[in-house]
């Protein structure tokens, strides 16, 4: 884990977008310094070869080559996080130098082996160092995409692990739901399409596990009149429009993925303890 020190630990958001470009040239040269672009770009201190120029500009909507260099223009937020996707895919660990010989003879040094996994996770974890103190925080994740993280104290809840239950009709709809609403550009219809699709999880869980087993009546019902009366699912007159849909699809979401977790939870309590009988 990659320290952060005082004055990020004391004042979180404090990173400008200027500062943020600042830090990843010299993530970039730090990397690159140490040849963890050298396997899949062929970049080190003393050669930048073109192909890895052409590669990213037909990947990105800009060229991002060379890093320092960048207009008044092209610094902005999302070209900064495309860049940072992009090194991330092209991170290697290099091993131990080893003593080569080509088909000519010609003797040389260079690396044995390389570990992608170790490159991206020790670039991941100097990226996330900062990136979480740039407005409300964002972090780029094992695969390779950077996401805003919870607000204030809900990050956990967006962190928590998703525990095995049923891959297909809760796991893998939860996991969805949660990457949907960290993405950075998200759309009130889009918040609202997160939220229905935790909705259906609980539907899916009422019909098929019992879900009035681990809940009280009412706060099934809770559930449910949510998605209902907030036009989350259904469409009908009684249904209350006339509200922030900002901060309550934020209040609906949060609340949804808490109950979830505290109702998977009880629902396998549950199983287990019918095993023991």
């Amino acid at each position: 884990m990659v320290r952060r020190y005082y004055s990020l630990r004391t004042k979180p958001g404090s990173i400008t977008l200027e500062e943020l470009y600042r830090k990843i040239q010299n993530l970039y040269l730090m990397f690159r310094n140490k040849d963890y672009f050298k396997k899949k770009a062929g970049i080190t201190e003393f050669h930048f070869p073109d192909t890895i120029q052409h590669e990213a500009a037909v990947a990105l909507t800009f060229q991002p080559f060379p890093i320092a260099k960048w207009s008044s223009d092209d610094i902005t937020e999302d070209h900064i996080f495309d860049t940072l996707e992009f090194l991330y895919d092209y991170a290697s660990k290099p091993g131990e130098l080893t003593d080569m010989t080509t088909d000519t003879g010609y003797n040389y040094r260079d690396y044995g082996d390389y570990d992608d996994e170790a490159g991206q996770k020790e670039f991941r974890d100097k990226v996330n160092a900062f990136l979480a103190d740039y407005k409300t925080g964002f972090e780029l994740t094992k695969d390779g995409i950077v996401l805003a993280l919870g607000t204030g104290g809900l990050q956990h809840i967006l962190d928590a692990e998703i525990i095995p239950y049923d891959e297909i009709n809760v796991d893998s709809k939860v996991r969805n739901a949660i990457s949907k609403w960290r993405n950075r550009h998200l759309s009130l219809s889009e918040k609202k399409n997160a939220i229905q699709e935790l909705a259906d999880v609980f539907e899916w869980l009422k019909d098929t596990q019992n879900l009035g087993s681990v809940l009280k009546i009412k706060d099934e019902s809770m559930i449910f009149n949510i998605a209902n009366n907030f036009g989350i699912r259904h469409h009908n007159s009684l249904q209350k429009t006339n509200y922030d849909h900002t901060i309550w699809y934020s209040w609906i979401f949060h609340f949804y993925l808490a109950t979830y977790h505290a109702t998977i939870r009880l629902l396998l309590k549950k199983e287990k303890s019918k095993l023991k009988v």
